[in-house]
């Protein structure tokens, strides 16, 4: 058996790219920190700037995936750091945009508060961020996004705003930029340490060089796949180490009692995952003709009724509700001390209550996948 076939039968890989040896380490060190990183007394950042040092912040899709998947079975909060900044990146790569210096090498930190254009789109709401313009192309930014993460000192955010007349554009803005304000989200269920905050903007100034487009449909479609597929890989991440927790924690009786669910849990997992590896592999060959690296409009149009889309909406929506019922197996079977506060299993838990609420959330998601006609194929 080979190696990678070896972490997928094990759960530690998706088969989709094999991990530099060089991340292995950094890896086992997230892992090793993520009881600090819930308490607040480590950073994720220190991973994210190791996994930079190799190249692995701005890796293509298939590799990136893996890690994300990867750094998820060891800590959720360090993996969602790691989609808010790779989404960034994408955002920057589909529209033709250098990034920041430093972002790829995880020295400075970028934030994706995209999902007001996302939920837009789907008719959910709208963009609460007015633009207006100013002389030779700049505009001014004011507005409220009640949640953003990774807003970090020195880093920079990427949003959509909307102009009084109805034009569309993304932007990026200074975290430290005149008019910025940041107030830190604390006291959370999971994920404190991701820097996370009601972001409020007062008349910011945005250089021209700071729109990075005014086609938001096209920017949309370009980069959902990356926006959807990384935040999958992360969910059966944090599904596999649950996984793996329920069965090495069941006893016989256990195993005997609940047999229906461990067999289950192993058996979506193994299909959610090639419904993954399918999923990138589409998003991969459909990549943007002018080669800026995103998905093109034919992988990622998930707000419409193709089967493209739908793959998309069904595996993001898939790996997160079995994320929740792979963590309750885990509660079953690891029993009271599971229910420490400090404990993994009680972290995984609260990790993945999370994800109902993460945009897309659960409801978003349903709406969309409504509008295909299909239904979530496990209900819960």
């Amino acid at each position: 058996m080979t190696a990678a076939a070896l972490a997928v039968a094990e759960r530690t890989g998706l088969g989709l790219a094999e991990l530099p040896a060089a991340a292995l380490p950094v890896l086992d060190e997230a892992g090793e920190r993520a009881r600090a990183v819930d308490r607040e007394a480590a950073d994720p950042w220190d991973t994210l700037r190791a996994l930079g040092q190799h190249g692995l912040l701005s890796s293509p899709l298939p590799l990136q995936v893996e890690v994300v998947h990867a750094l998820a079975r060891r800590c959720t909060a360090t993996a969602f750091s790691l989609w808010g900044h790779r989404s960034a990146l994408e955002y920057h790569a589909v529209t033709g945009t250098a990034a920041p210096d430093g972002a790829e090498a995880g020295t400075l930190a970028l934030a994706s508060g995209m999902a007001p254009a996302y939920k837009e789109e789907a008719g959910l709401g709208e963009i609460p961020l007015v633009a207006t313009d100013r002389a030779g192309g700049a505009v001014s930014v004011s507005g409220v996004l009640p949640w953003c993460s990774n807003l970090r000192p020195g880093s920079w955010i990427v949003l959509p705003v909307r102009f009084e007349d109805g034009r569309r554009a993304i932007v990026r803005v200074a975290r430290g930029a005149a008019g910025v304000t940041v107030k830190p989200l604390v006291g959370l269920a999971a994920l404190d340490g991701t820097s996370s905050g009601v972001l409020r903007l007062e008349q910011v100034a945005v250089a021209p060089h700071d729109v990075l487009t005014e086609d938001v449909p096209a920017f949309r479609d370009r980069a959902r796949a990356a926006f959807l597929l990384l935040q999958s890989g992360m969910c059966l991440g944090l599904a596999g180490a649950a996984l793996d927790a329920a069965e090495t924690a069941a006893d016989p009786v256990a195993r005997r009692v609940l047999a229906g669910e461990l067999d289950a849990g192993r058996e979506d997992w193994e299909a959610l995952r090639e419904d993954l590896v399918r999923a990138v592999e589409g998003a991969e060959g459909a990549t943007d003709p002018a080669g800026a690296g995103g998905a093109a409009d034919a992988a990622g149009a998930a707000g419409a009724a193709d089967a493209p889309g739908a793959q998309l909406v069904a595996v993001r929506l898939e790996t997160a509700l079995l994320a929740g019922r792979a963590t309750r197996l885990e509660q079953k079977t690891v029993g009271g001390r599971g229910y420490a506060l400090g404990s993994d299993t009680s972290r995984r838990a609260r990790e993945a209550a999370f994800l109902p609420v993460q945009s897309p959330t659960e409801i978003h998601l349903r709406h969309l996948l409504a509008g295909t006609g299909e239904e979530p194929r496990s209900g819960t």
